[in-house]
């Protein structure tokens, strides 16, 4: 696969409208279930919007599908080479994850960063399972209420369908590798 010549927004808008009528959903329907409107998701479909990675978790908690679904991976051997270029970014590009491997239908990986002195929040599909592993620094994960302090390669497991806060008190960006496994693809 040629990582440099991926355009995210495109590939996501297209694997979107294909998902949403082999669903047999209309924009109006998808706009009621994921709480996005049908404005933005047609944009999105069409390629002509970048969307956050809030965004793009309402619209798979709406079609009940993960987050790699989204985005086509065919080859038997991936490489993915780090980009700046290749991420989506929350809302205050405060959080940016990389969607990197889709596994036998049900685990993705993603590489993820959290900027200085920020936090982020996301919850997931039922049944899931989220791993995170600290590449560098220190990290606070709120998960239902209660706060884990991880430093570099320490590593946790949790439902991925409990809210869940990272969050980065320090002055510089921590990274993070991430897995997400689905009971179904």
């Amino acid at each position: 696969m040629e990582e440099e010549n991926v355009d995210l927004s495109s590939q996501v808008g297209s694997k979107l409208r294909e998902i949403r009528k082999n669903k047999k959903i209309s924009l109006e329907d998808l706009s009621n279930l994921s709480n996005v409107s049908k404005l933005t998701l047609g944009k999105i479909e069409r390629g002509e919007a970048n969307p956050t990675i809030n965004i793009l978790w309402k619209i798979c908690r709406g079609l009940n599908i993960p987050l790699a679904s989204l985005i086509t991976f065919e080859e038997d051997v991936e490489v993915f080479r780090f980009s700046p270029n290749h991420h989506f970014a929350g809302h205050n590009n405060d959080w940016f994850i990389n969607p990197l491997f889709k596994a036998f239908g049900t685990v993705e990986w993603h590489r993820a960063c959290i900027e200085p002195n920020s936090e982020y929040s996301e919850s997931h599909l039922a049944g899931s399972e989220e791993i995170v592993l600290v590449l560098n620094g220190q990290l606070e994960l709120k998960v239902g209420g209660e706060k884990h302090q991880l430093n570099k390669w320490d590593v946790i497991k949790f439902k991925g369908e409990d809210l869940h806060t990272y969050v980065n008190r320090s002055e510089e960006k921590v990274y993070l590798m991430l897995s997400l496994n689905y009971s179904s693809p």
